[in-house]
């Protein structure tokens, strides 16, 4: 992990996205005190395939159709 004051991001910024690049994490520190982190935004799973998700949940039962259907002929 680096730190940087906030001088130095200003005026190396290049810098210090090439680490966060890398992997690596920056905090950025004002008068010695952290107060903002650059992180790297790859994210650690990628987002599921939709078709996937939906072949896994398990239908509702009754469909959702025919309880709207239902309901409707409840209040009719």
């Amino acid at each position: 992990m680096r730190t940087a004051g906030v001088r130095e991001a200003r005026q190396d910024l290049t810098s210090l996205l090439d680490d966060v690049r890398m992997g690596r994490e920056v905090v950025i520190t004002d008068r010695g005190r952290p107060v903002a982190r650059l992180v790297p935004t790859c994210s650690r799973q990628p987002f599921p395939d939709l078709k996937t998700v939906r072949l896994k949940a398990r239908p509702m039962t009754p469909r959702l159709s025919q309880a709207i259907l239902d309901d409707r002929e409840d209040r009719g």
